[in-house]
């Protein structure tokens, strides 16, 4: 009988430990090996890159149901850089631009992870700059996932989407009658450790 009872104790510890694995798993994006990328075309020539070098956010993951994955996070928006000192002063400054001291901040917030496949999915969620909010969906492919050198666990993440940059207020072009660069490809590499 004692020897029963020690099995059926085993065996309920065992399935209650697989249950809390199956459980979402928290990630914080690890910012040394995540970037934030964008390109634009320059007033309709060749295309222009750009990093944000400062931001934060966690990520939810579900690997027994991936659609219950999610994710927020905040950039710092006067971190941007295109390379060329003038060209970033007047894209944080000038109006119809990111007027980055009135608007310190860029976010996202999701609102629905769809796998498409088994290691990608599209994220939908709302993009915040400059206080408009628009609803955009990321293409999304799921790379590693394994233990790190440093003794974590580790998921990487690719993503990509474009926008149409008037939604967000970014004008100036239009404003000053200057070929309107009309969208902006947005490229995010994330690397997140489990907490």
């Amino acid at each position: 009988m004692n020897r029963f009872i020690a099995i059926t104790t085993a065996a309920g510890l065992a399935l209650g430990a697989g249950s809390a694995l199956a459980e979402p798993q928290d990630y914080e994006i690890d910012p040394a090996h995540s970037f934030i990328t964008f390109k634009v075309s320059h007033i309709g020539f060749a295309w222009m890159p750009g990093v944000f070098h400062d931001f934060s956010g966690t990520i939810t993951y579900d690997a027994e149901d991936r659609s219950a994955s999610s994710t927020e996070f905040t950039v710092d928006t006067a971190s941007l850089d295109t390379f060329h000192a003038e060209r970033d002063k007047h894209l944080r400054e000038r109006d119809g631009l990111f007027e980055t001291a009135d608007f310190p901040e860029a976010s996202f917030v999701s609102t629905a992870y769809e796998p498409t496949g088994d290691d990608s999915a599209t994220l939908r969620g709302d993009l915040t700059i400059k206080g408009n909010t628009q609803e955009v969906a990321f293409e999304v492919e799921e790379m590693a996932a394994r233990e790190d050198p440093w003794g974590g666990f580790r998921r990487a993440f690719s993503a990509e989407t474009t926008v149409d940059i008037a939604d967000f207020g970014l004008t100036y072009f239009e404003d000053n009658g200057i070929p309107m660069p009309k969208t902006a490809t947005i490229r995010i590499a994330v690397e997140a450790v489990r907490q």
